[in-house]
Formats: structure tokens, sequence, C-alpha cells
């Protein structure tokens, strides 16, 4: 304020008065600015700045060199950034210059603790918990899941029962419940395709006679309680050495007319047939059938399963050559002590062919595609609905056993023995649509005869000659128990 060369004493005195005046009102401005200010929350500005100044932080009155840089402007640290309004001190500025303490920030709101499901039930937060076989987890208030297709799923189950004129029904089963159908065709089939040269294999043509309208091996009356019943291969893709031992039981049972009805142990199979096999991830039927040719197989008391419950598959207890193995109970059995067959031979698709062979010889073996509806049928005549959709995976290739044949309402089927158990479909067994070649089962068909020149079949043959020469060459062709009333029409000669 610059003094006038007229001011008379009262006009001074009238200019001191009005100075004081604004400095008592600049005072009370700053006075209310400090009491009235809160910390604004400057994320992206958390500074320092005043605090960076040197070497003072901070500046009296008005003093417009007293700025920091900001953001492409200026910040200042003076006493005069302080207005009620339009206010451009720094965002440190009543930190530092003024002593005020910044504030805690406010905490952050809780996440939410429990998130609700689609039919009402609380799931506590970060809790984790399986919907049939999709993990979930509650997070952040919503249910964050797996989306993978089940083996077992409710809406495909009722579609298949609301389908009119469907000759099967479906159900669920507690065993495939929480599995995904990956894990399905992995592990609850396991056949590989045919090599180019199996499927070359000329099929034996035969000429049917006479073939009734229903056809079961298991009540023939020659083969009572001689057909082997239903197998579980468990979590292990291990249809392929089922299906050929139980074919093998069933013909040595037959063609011995009972006087060897051996279980055959599928765990040998699958421990010591690897080449060109997979194990429980699937295998050649044809690579089977060599092997139980060549090398042979033993009784399931030796090496019993295990792979079904455990999903792996041991090595194979070999004795002290590649054709002996140690048992369980530490003995060794020898060439001598095992089962064999002779070389495989196929089947052609044709309808009559196959029943004539069955009706004959007994159960065959058949490779047939298996479909997601296929794990939730439970009874009827199957039939692949197409209502399962793409997504799943499938289908995958399986082998199971036909054992005979017959008609329900016009509808022609044929009677299999699967290896899931007795709990699934049919106590274990199924119907599945003939003469169409219904899920590819007509198209692939071996049989087999038993070996009885090797292995234990050969030694009970040595011993039944012996016996019949220390008789005196009694005669026993018609004996009811004879063999050779049982013999194979390929001819079969002991």
């Amino acid at each position: 304020m610059t003094r006038s060369a007229h001011t008379t004493p009262g006009t001074m005195r009238r200019q001191r008065a009005w100075a004081w005046v604004w400095v008592w009102v600049w005072a009370v401005g700053v006075g209310l600015a400090d009491a009235q200010y809160q910390w604004q929350p400057f994320p992206d500005f958390e500074g320092p700045y005043c605090r960076t100044r040197y070497p003072e932080q901070c500046c009296r009155s008005r003093y417009d060199p007293c700025a920091v840089p900001i953001d492409g402007t200026l910040c200042y640290c003076d006493d005069f950034c302080v207005r009620p309004t339009g206010s451009d001190c720094c965002p440190d500025y009543f930190e530092v210059c003024r002593g005020v303490p910044r504030p805690t920030p406010p905490p952050r709101p809780e996440p939410i603790r429990v998130c609700v499901t689609d039919d009402g039930r609380q799931v506590p937060y970060n809790y984790e918990y399986k919907d049939n076989c999709n993990l979930c987890k509650c997070h952040e208030g919503r249910i964050e899941c797996e989306e993978d297709v089940c083996m077992v799923q409710e809406n495909l189950i009722n579609r298949i029962n609301r389908r009119p004129r469907l000759a099967w029904r479906a159900s669920n089963y507690s065993m495939f419940w929480g599995r995904k159908a990956s894990e399905g065709f992995t592990y609850r089939t396991g056949t590989h395709s045919p090599e180019t040269l199996s499927m070359r294999m000329y099929p034996i043509l035969l000429r049917p006679d006479f073939i009734p309208r229903e056809f079961d091996a298991r009540t023939k009356w020659e083969w009572r309680n001689l057909i082997s019943g239903v197998s579980d291969q468990g979590w292990c893709g291990a249809s392929w050495a089922f299906s050929t031992l139980g074919v093998a039981q069933d013909r040595i049972a037959i063609e011995t007319a009972g006087n060897e009805t051996a279980i055959l142990s599928a765990q040998h199979l699958l421990s010591c047939d690897r080449q060109g096999q997979s194990g429980c991830r699937g295998g050649h039927v044809e690579y089977a059938w060599q092997f139980l040719r060549r090398i042979g197989t033993v009784q399931e008391s030796c090496f019993p399963y295990r792979s079904g419950a455990a999903g792996n598959v041991p090595a194979c207890p070999r004795g002290r050559t590649r054709r002996s193995v140690r048992c369980a109970s530490n003995r060794i059995l020898y060439r001598d002590d095992f089962y064999f067959v002779e070389p495989s031979y196929r089947i052609s698709g044709k309808e009559e062919d196959i029943q004539w062979e069955i009706m004959q010889n007994g159960p065959v073996q058949a490779i047939m595609n298996v479909h997601r509806d296929f794990f939730v049928y439970r009874e009827g005549i199957y039939t692949h609905t197409g209502m399962e959709g793409s997504q799943g995976g499938g289908p995958a290739l399986h082998s199971v056993r036909i054992l005979g044949w017959g008609e329900d309402n016009n509808v022609k089927y044929w009677l299999c023995a699967n290896s899931w158990g007795r709990e699934w479909g049919e106590n274990g067994y199924f119907r599945i649509r003939r003469g169409t070649n219904e899920s590819d089962i007509e198209t692939f068909i071996l049989s087999v005869r038993a070996n009885f020149n090797s292995g234990i079949l050969g030694v009970h043959r040595r011993g039944m000659r012996n016996r019949r020469r220390g008789r005196g060459n009694r005669r026993t062709r018609n004996h009811p128990n004879s063999l050779h009333n049982n013999q194979h029409h390929h001819g079969n000669k002991w």
C-alpha cells in the first residue's frame, strides 16, 4: 500500500484501520478453512509436493513462486492458496504446512461371506464343493463352477424317459455320479480299433440250419452253470481284457463239459500283455488273443484284479522265465499251469452267422461304440438316441460278450454281458437292437477255441487218455459227460 503526497493524518488513520480489518478477515478466513478442511482423496496425486521444496517447504502470505509442478500445472504451498473457493493448494499442503494429520482411510467393505445356490442353499465364502462332476466355489458373492459334461446328467435321463416309442429307459447310477464324461469314455470302455490287417481278416461263413426265435447260452441244457457271469472292470479301461477272458472262460468250460470252469486273471493279461497295449487306457482284442495263444494266462486266484480300484497297472510278476508267473501266494506257476487258446477267428456280420456260432459253440466277442446315453441305460432294448449332443466327447470303443438273442414287442435284440458290475443295466446285462448293426455291434465279431495241446488243458487231456488206457480201452464216447459229445463244429479232436 503506497502512501499519497497530500495524505492527511485523518486519512492515514482510516487507511490503517481498513488494513487491520482486511488482516482480520484474512486470518478468520484461514482459520475457518483450517477448521473446515477435510482430506480429500487424491489417489493419483498422493505426492509428496510441498515436502519436496527446499529450503522452505511453506511460504507466508501470498508468494507465487512458492509452487510445485503437478500434472502439467502448478499447485501452491503459500498461505494464499487457502481460500473458501478455488483452492489451489498442493495435496499435502495441510499435512506439511498446517500440521493437519492425514486421516486414516476408511476401511474397505467386507466381502460378502455367503453365496446362495440355485436351490437356495447357503455356501460359505471360499468354500469348495462338487455339483455332480464339477468343482464349485463361493467367490465374491457368486458361485463359480467348472462346466465339464458329466457321465450322468438328470436332464438327459428325463429327456430319454419322456421320449415316446423308445424301447429302453434310463436311470441314475451312484457309481457314475460325480464323474466326468471324459472319465467314463477313458476308464469304463477301453478297446482300441482293430488294426487294418485284423479288419481284413476274412470272416468265416457258416451254413446255419434252424435258428430259434430266442436263445440264451446260460439256459442251454448242456451249458447250464458253465457260462461265466458279469465282471466289473472298475475305473480301468480294460474291456478288451475282460471280454476276451470271458469268451475264453466260456469256451473252455463248454469244450471240457464243465471239467474246467476256471476264472481267468484279467490282471495277468493287463500286467503282462504290454506289447501294443495300453493297460488301463485301452488295448486291442486281437493282441489279447495272440497273448493267450502264445503265452497263456493263469487263474484269478493266482493274480487277483486290482487295477479297477487303483487305476494303475502293477508290474508283471514273472517267475524265472517269461512263461512263468509268481502268484500272490509266492507260488510260481509254469507252462503246464497256464490256459491257452487256438488262434481267434472272425465271424461275418450276418445276423444268422452270429446266431449259429453262439448256439453251436458259445458266446462271442463283439466291439461296439459307446455313446454317453449308454452310461445311463437301465432296461429295455438299447438304441442310440443322439440326445446327449456333441459335448463331452465320445463315442468310445468298447468290447462285450454276446450270449444270445430274442424279440420283445416285435423288436429284435442281442443279449449281451457288460463288464460294469451287476448294479448297471439289467443285472449287468443289456439288450441292444439286432439286425441293424446298432452302434456297430455286428461289425467285428470274434470267436475262439480252447487249446488242448498245451498247458493245464493238455495235462488234463493226457491224464484222461492214460485213464482210458488203464481201463482197457473202455468205450466212453456215448457217456453223457464225455467231451466227445460236445465237440466243436470246426473239428476239435482229443
